[in-house]
């Protein structure tokens, strides 16, 4: 095309807010130079290219996000990042060209992309990694309307956003149902959802500093996954109070972790794209404030907000029944006619239906392949429908794994036509003598192979790297079968085929809490580790699990076991000293370290304790040796009791905040208490013996 019919196809486009792929096939070189003709005045280029655009790797792709362009081009000769794809498509405005850079279509699935790197453990087994992805990529852009420039400018005149249209229709509700939550009745939270596009963080920011005007004094907090998540919303609030920036003081991101652990009082709290913060996170905070705003996306390159409404709605629905819901419908860069979004969600697997299956009577389990999966789109939504509905952080990348990752196993628990639930499984270990060494001594962390580096290199188990390991990444069940065993159920099929296949380990690495951990330790599976940090996003430490599925190896988890149940105090008076009793608990229940006996002094020491006046600090060390003989014992108690004990013995829980927690007044009341139950168990102790 020449220079004035390109500029005349982006008018039209323009007119009827529409925008369109151009798919440019061939070698690096000359797919670059093709595309000259095609670039308007905005260019945003991921991927090799001229230095005169500025091009940027596919990891700083997120920097883009709030601002808008008119050409889009997509290197793919770089790498075909799914979630970059996804996020930058959302920066094109109305008469925008995405210019796609691609080897021959026929050529491109075999092409060593270097994304491909992401999927295996060392950079020499990428020629390992599926094709399924990008064959998939080829069949639907082949056909699809979004990359066709026929059939322009037969819809309707589209009315974009400017001086005559400040906001959308649905904006404008929004904006005034923000205002209703912070001077409206108290627990009445707003739930706001929409697609990307519809100016949702717009709205947010622009409500805030609406409010700020109005009431200067007004804290108000936003909270998100990450600071980078908010950008779009504070440059709303910026350009919303351009006379007195200083106002924004009153506007700050705090981390969802600290925002439920610390004593935080906003007057009104923003928490934007909610779906991609767990559950429980989510429920401290409505437990903690009464004026919440929960933003969220329905179909985002960082996550999913469709689970979110199974999972969330029905908390809601039970604390406060009072609360509110706006769904943003209405795009603001483009119009509803628009080809490309169908096309992106498509290509992105964001478009997945996960139909309700019926109750379940014989559930059967099979095996499939990746090959099968590319070329069934019904069968690839079913199963990537039900991880996006399952897990709050799915991402296009994760579709992208799906398909090609050389070491995953994907398993089914069906009935009939009925897909009820889906395991990810990797396969790990087996890694060399010498670089196994190296990443025990912290000198390597190749990407890959989680449980046995976790191992290797955290718990310091110097023959973890010798063994095999089948790592259980996702487990789902549909969120309308829970609670009928079904999870069991394929879990145990799980065990059963990699036990025939001679695999050492069956294993999982997740973000833990005292719910998730029943369930693991009912099939068997002991926990081995507990991270250090808390993960940003869940505000949970990742608990590590592993069954042996040899008889060989159940002597060496038990050392491993033994290791992890003697150090863990330790770390619970310094890095683990948060984490929730409960979970310490679920940790150390199921088995017991193992102790030398008390000692004459060490007992007359509890004695004293319990029944006289001895300070508690004196008697922490005497209190520490038996707690680790209690484990057990502790299955016997109230939540509030095991709390007690582990809080103060093991992880000097500072006083103020555990008397809150526990309802008592002080460290007199604590202290007090804590004698009375000591009492009751060494007298109970002492019957039983």
């Amino acid at each position: 095309m020449s220079p004035s019919e390109v500029s005349e196809l982006r008018r039209t486009l323009a007119l009827c807010g529409e925008r369109r792929l151009i798919w440019l096939e061939g070698e690096e070189a000359d797919c670059i130079a093709r595309t000259e003709p095609w670039l308007g005045e905005v260019v945003f280029w991921l991927g090799d290219g001229p230095a005169c655009h500025a091009p940027m790797p596919a990891a700083k792709a997120l920097q883009r996000l709030g601002q808008e362009c008119d050409t889009l081009v997509f290197n793919a000769f770089s790498g075909f990042h799914p979630d970059a794809f996804g996020a930058l498509a959302g920066t094109l405005r109305a008469g925008g060209l995405l210019l796609l850079l691609t080897p021959p279509r026929e050529r491109w699935p075999a092409y060593g992309d270097p994304d491909r790197l992401r999927l295996v453990a060392q950079p020499e087994e990428a020629s390992k990694a599926g094709h399924g992805f990008i064959a998939r990529l080829v069949r639907l852009l082949a056909a699809d309307p979004a990359t066709s420039l026929a059939f322009i400018g037969k819809n309707v005149r589209w009315q974009p956003l400017g001086p005559e249209r400040l906001l959308s229709k649905d904006q404008a509700h929004a904006l005034s149902a923000i205002h209703r939550v912070l001077h409206g009745h108290r627990r009445r939270p707003l739930v706001l959802s929409a697609d990307r596009g519809r100016g949702k963080s717009a709205v947010l920011g622009l409500a805030a500093a609406n409010l700020l005007r109005q009431n200067p004094d007004l804290k108000i907090v936003v909270t998100a996954p990450s600071q980078g998540t908010v950008a779009t919303l504070f440059a709303h609030a910026r350009a919303g109070l351009p006379v007195c920036e200083a106002e924004l003081t009153g506007l700050v991101y705090v981390s969802p972790d600290r925002l439920v652990h610390e004593d935080l009082q906003p007057d009104l709290l923003l928490v934007d794209e909610a779906a991609a913060i767990p559950t429980p996170l989510l429920e401290a905070m409505l437990a903690r404030h009464s004026r919440i705003v929960f933003a969220t996306t329905e179909h985002g390159y960082e996550g999913t907000g469709r689970g979110f409404h199974l999972r969330f709605k029905r908390i809601l629905d039970a604390q406060t029944p009072g609360w509110q819901e706006l769904h943003l419908s209405e795009p603001i860069r483009w119009s509803r006619h628009d080809p490309l979004e169908p096309l992106v969600f498509r290509l992105l697997g964001l478009d997945t239906d996960v139909q309700v299956p019926p109750q379940p009577t014989t559930p059967e389990w099979q095996l499939i392949g990746q090959e099968r999966l590319a070329v069934d789109d019904v069968l690839l939504g079913q199963v990537f429908g039900l991880l996006v509905l399952a897990h709050y952080q799915t991402t296009p990348s994760d579709l992208r794994y799906l398909l090609e990752s050389p070491d995953l196993d994907i398993h089914l628990l069906e009935q009939g036509q009925s897909l009820l639930g889906v395991a990810l499984v990797v396969r790990e270990g087996k890694i060399a003598p010498a670089l196994a060494r190296d990443i025990w001594a912290g000198r390597r962390r190749p990407r890959g192979h989680l449980l046995p580096q976790s191992l290797l290199a955290h718990a310091g188990f110097t023959t973890a790297g010798e063994r095999s390991y089948a790592r259980v990444m996702r487990i789902a069940i549909h969120p309308s079968l829970h609670r009928h065993g079904l999870g069991s159920v394929l879990l145990g099929k799980l065990e059963a085929h990699y036990r025939a296949l001679g695999v050492d380990y069956l294993g999982s690495a997740f973000s833990a809490s005292a719910d998730l951990l029943p369930f693991w330790h009912k099939a068997g599976l002991k926990t081995l580790r507990i991270g250090l940090q808390r993960d940003a996003a869940s505000g949970c430490h990742a608990a590590l699990l592993l069954k042996a599925l040899k008889v060989e190896w159940e002597p060496e988890l038990a050392q491993w076991r033994q290791r992890f149940a003697q150090q863990l105090p330790t770390l619970l008076a310094g890095e683990l000293k948060s984490l929730d009793p409960e979970l310490v608990w679920q940790c150390l229940h199921d088995d017991v370290a193992r102790v030398t006996a008390l000692d004459e002094f060490e007992r007359e020491e509890l004695e004293c304790f319990a029944h006289h006046h001895k300070p508690f600090e004196l008697c922490q060390p005497s209190l520490q040796r038996w707690l680790m003989g209690q484990t057990q014992a502790l299955g016997g108690l109230e939540p509030g009791e095991r709390r007690l004990l582990i809080a103060t013995i093991w992880q000097y829980a500072p006083w103020d905040g555990l008397a809150k927690a526990l309802g008592l007044a002080g460290k007199p009341a604590i202290i007090k208490t804590l004698r009375n139950l000591l009492a009751r168990l060494l007298g109970e102790g002492a019957k039983a013996g």
